[in-house]
């Protein structure tokens, strides 16, 4: 019988996890094993049955799902679980973390050398999403391997999945390409939403707009707070330059030089949408507009 396990148990994580244990109940079978740094984080996922250490994890699992802070913690991580793995146990690590394709090449290549599967499965939504199960799935990997575990991942982890091919480094490339677009988005309304102020529109009716005519989670200007900022947006601009091809992304620029003035404005906490405090700040405007509640930048 399958036993599927989940390591990395923050916002998105923990989200995520819950449905997989969800899906292990319907379909009868073992409660799925998790792992995290912080125990108190176990409290997300009752239906869960924590493993002592990654060792423990790794040998015992048979898929094993990750979602990891950045490219040192899956490389610690991985690291530790590979070498519990025994060789040739037909084993996949499906890691749904935000990386770099250089790592996401290393992890594949290393899983492959115990005999062992790395499938790249980046994810786009929030935490919201992810409670709902509506997440849209990235896939990258060996083609077996994947069809495995498609039947898992819809409807367990998300509503739809877009396969990109047998590189790894392929799922985190579009995930990094798609990130481009959000947050470029979000940067040309922050810009967009201090023009508007500047010329007396009411940015509530500004608002209802983009809600009517760009219906997405970034034209809406509702993100949670995200210390990876900067880390994501590092990440686009190196992105042509670490598969051999630099290529400028000034949006990108912007919006990480507004999320990082935002953040000396407002503190560490602000969420993504808070590049619009450095756009009305470069417009003349005071930071938070009048009448403003909960620390909110512009026309929220």
């Amino acid at each position: 019988m399958t036993r599927l396990a989940y390591v990395g148990l923050g916002n998105m994580g923990s989200q995520m996890c819950a449905n997989l244990c969800a899906y292990a109940k319907r379909s009868n079978l073992p409660p799925v094993l998790v792992w995290n740094r912080s125990s108190d984080k176990y409290a997300t996922v009752p239906r869960a049955e924590p493993a002592e250490n990654l060792t423990a994890l790794a040998g015992a699992a048979d898929i094993v799902f990750t979602c990891l802070l950045n490219d040192a913690a899956a490389e610690d991580v991985y690291g530790e679980m590979l070498a519990a793995v025994e060789q040739g146990k037909d084993m996949i690590f499906i890691d749904q973390s935000s990386l770099t394709p250089k790592m996401a090449s290393k992890l594949q290549d290393a899983a492959a050398a115990k005999g062992a599967t790395y499938l790249s499965s980046p994810v786009f939504g929030p935490p919201a999403v992810a409670k709902t199960a509506q997440l849209l799935l990235v896939l990258g990997g060996a083609p077996a391997a994947k069809e495995r575990v498609k039947p898992i991942l819809v409807p367990a982890i998300g509503k739809a999945i877009i396969d990109v091919g047998e590189q790894a480094a392929k799922g985190v490339t579009l995930k990094l390409l798609g990130n481009t677009c959000i947050l470029g988005t979000i940067e040309l309304l922050a810009e967009t939403y201090a023009l508007a102020d500047s010329v007396d529109f009411d940015p509530h009716v500004f608002q209802d707009f983009i809600g009517q005519w760009f219906p997405a989670p970034s034209s809406c200007l509702h993100l949670p707070s995200n210390g990876c900022f900067a880390f994501n947006a590092r990440n686009i601009l190196s992105l042509g330059a670490d598969l051999g091809h630099p290529c400028p992304v000034p949006t990108i620029e912007r919006a990480l030089g507004n999320m990082e003035r935002a953040k000396t404005i407002g503190g560490p906490d602000m969420d993504w949408s808070s590049l619009a405090i450095a756009a009305r700040e470069q417009a003349g405007l005071e930071p938070f507009r009048e009448g403003a509640t909960g620390g909110q930048p512009q026309g929220q």
